[in-house]
């Protein structure tokens, strides 16, 4: 339907007026957030960075999440002033004096993105309450900020690995369907179906009568005299290393008492003084071992005892004096 009348000025300056008034309320919503509480007391601290990372100054600056100031101004900083530091850039912040107590010496900040456009903003840590409030001028400690670039290198090559690893699979899982190698013939070779079934039927036919109650072995899993044994001679075993325990017995005194190993010590030390006298050529048999020219003595008179005794089995009578009757 068409108006009938024509649009006056009186109502083109009114609508005009109207959508000024909602453009500058839309960017009084948008901005007043960034803004801050503009006309509060402030004090200045300084924060040395190795990047701006794309701040500027009137980007926020928030105390765990909250907003409570702004960045007045960044800079660089000269390379004679730098020292031993890496920090190339110094940010100064004004920060709400209420705030105050929450910045202490253990407080970093750190640069951070807010919303989808990217906006940088400066959010500081609060420090420990046993740490000393920050005055105006002093440095805060920072932090290193979150690299997108970094985090999209890592994330590129992690994708590239994936899809390494999804190529090495396909190939592996093709070569396993075309029955190559081990893995593969154990897919493809019906053999091993084979081997299987006669497994199978194999088991059936040796656990069906066990399971019957047919056999030796099945008397043994369910008769309950086994069992008995076994509970019985658990119980002996236990009674037996009891009383060895408590030195009852020939065999528990060996055990519990220390003499029979006072008698070994002793006889090992006589064995070995014995052993000690013998080496060194004391008595008969020291000598015998030591001495060579004894040693081949007594092997003459073993030689000759031989001969002898072999003379008089072979001639008995030859040593048998001849006896005469008066």
């Amino acid at each position: 339907m068409r108006r009938s009348e024509p649009i006056t000025w009186d109502q083109m300056r009114v609508g005009f007026v109207l959508i000024v008034s909602l453009v500058l309320l839309a960017l009084c919503v948008l901005f007043v957030g960034r803004i801050g509480d503009v006309f509060g007391e402030r004090y200045q601290l300084v924060a040395l960075m190795e990047s701006a990372s794309g701040l500027r100054p009137g980007a926020p600056v928030q105390v765990a999440g909250r907003g409570v100031g702004q960045v007045e101004r960044v800079e660089f900083i000269a390379p004679e002033e730098r020292g031993d530091s890496e920090a190339a850039v110094a940010v100064w912040l004004g920060v709400n004096v209420d705030v105050r107590e929450q910045i202490r010496r253990g407080s970093r900040a750190r640069v951070r993105t807010q919303g989808l456009l990217g906006d940088r903003l400066i959010d500081i840590e609060p420090g420990s309450p046993d740490s000393a409030t920050l005055v105006p001028g002093d440095t805060i400690g920072t932090a290193p900020a979150l690299s997108y670039d970094e985090l999209l290198g890592q994330a590129a090559e992690a994708v590239l690995g994936l899809t390494q690893l999804s190529n090495d699979l396909s190939a592996t899982l093709a070569r396993v369907s075309s029955g190559e190698g081990s893995l593969g013939r154990l897919l493809v070779d019906a053999t091993l179906c084979d081997g299987l079934v006669d497994l199978n039927e194999n088991l059936a036919a040796v656990l069906g009568p066990i399971a019957g109650g047919e056999g030796s072995l099945a008397r043994l899993l369910e008769d309950p005299a086994l069992y008995d044994r076994l509970v019985s001679s658990t119980a002996r075993f236990d009674t037996v290393t009891a009383a060895l325990a408590a030195g009852e017995g020939t065999l528990g005194r060996l055990l519990a008492s220390d003499s029979l190993y006072r008698a070994i010590a002793s006889s090992a030390a006589r064995a070995n003084s014995i052993l000690g006298r013998i080496e060194d050529g004391e008595g008969a048999v020291g000598q015998l071992m030591g001495d060579e020219t004894l040693y081949e003595e007594f092997l003459k008179v073993v030689v000759d005892l031989n001969a002898f005794l072999a003379e008089v089995r072979a001639n008995p009578g030859k040593f048998i004096p001849p006896i005469r009757v008066f």
